[in-house]
């Protein structure tokens, strides 16, 4: 079966019902416009170096106009008919791309045959739609990949190594810090608790910015069921609110999307004012005795 998928700006819907059933498809291919073009690009190389995936061909794009209904309409029709034409079985997702682009895709593909499906973010579901919209079923999301895999999904090139080495150690010697206990203590709990599909401390992360390579470190990070928990380690006496920007500024959805969710473990109980920002910056607070549950709270989190 060949996956046909309307491209919007976030990677990971796209992604998710092939981790989910690499079995199921043989072929993908991305409907996009002239500004998602290059993610195209970069979901085919991730699917290319993805071992559960590197079984499925990446098709051209079919290019389309992000508003302009009768554009995308007929040139998706004619896309579907030419793949049905060659006997090819083909399923639809609706997730990404402008509305127009999913209501010219749900015309296109009416009374066809072709399934459709519907990546709910905030249901952690799949949903199964007949080719007239109607519902089939839902499918919750069963999806096992790693750090890595998250993380080159949104173009974020990520290390064990500060120089992004390839060779040699995994991780060079280590000049102690104040805060290693606590993120060997977060690292330690994570991976023991079994709830998570991979667990990585001290992971360097770059990303081209407009002007420069922009790098950065991440102190613990976690992936479960298809999304990622950014956790930053804090053992200062005071936590102030400037640790919460950078936290936020290093996995603000334009860089790490709306699948990753962010933490900051303190060993001290913070100030009420920092409560409150992490609470307007959705951050999830884990201080003091708390962080003996970590585990539990980022599970929570993550369901």
């Amino acid at each position: 079966m060949i996956l046909i998928s309307l491209l919007g700006e976030q990677p990971i819907p796209n992604l998710l019902p092939l981790w989910q059933d690499p079995a199921r498809y043989t072929a993908a291919r991305f409907a996009v416009t002239e500004s998602t073009l290059p993610l195209a690009g970069r979901l085919a190389s991730v699917i290319a170096a993805d071992p559960r995936l590197g079984h499925i061909a990446v098709r051209q794009p079919v290019l389309l106009r992000p508003y302009d209904i009768g554009y995308c309409r007929a040139h998706l029709n004619s896309t579907l008919m030419e793949h049905l034409l060659h006997d090819e079985e083909v399923a639809l997702n609706l997730t990404g791309g402008t509305k127009i682009m999913s209501l010219a895709a749900l015309q296109a593909a009416y009374g066809s045959g072709v399934s459709l499906l519907y990546v709910s973010t905030e249901t952690r579901r799949l949903i199964h739609l007949r080719s007239d919209g109607s519902e089939m079923a839902r499918e919750p999301f069963d999806v096992h990949i790693s750090v890595w895999q998250y993380l080159a999904a949104h173009g974020i090139e990520s290390s064990l190594h500060p120089a992004f080495r390839a060779e040699g150690p995994a991780r060079p010697v280590e000049t102690p810090k104040s805060g290693d206990a606590l993120e060997r203590r977060v690292e330690t709990l994570l991976r023991d608790s079994g709830a998570f599909d991979d667990v990585r401390r001290n992971v360097f992360i770059r990303k081209a910015g407009r002007d420069e390579m922009v790098k950065n470190e991440l102190d613990v990070v976690a992936a479960r069921n298809g999304q990622l928990a950014v956790c930053s380690c804090k053992t200062s006496l005071e936590v102030g609110k400037e640790d919460l920007y950078e936290l936020a500024a290093l996995s603000r959805r334009e860089a790490f999307g709306i699948y990753c969710e962010k933490v900051l473990v303190c060993e001290h109980e913070p100030s009420d004012a920092v409560k409150n920002r992490a609470a307007a910056d959705r951050v999830k607070l884990v201080y003091g005795t708390k962080i003996e549950h970590i585990a539990e709270t980022l599970r929570a989190v993550l369901d």
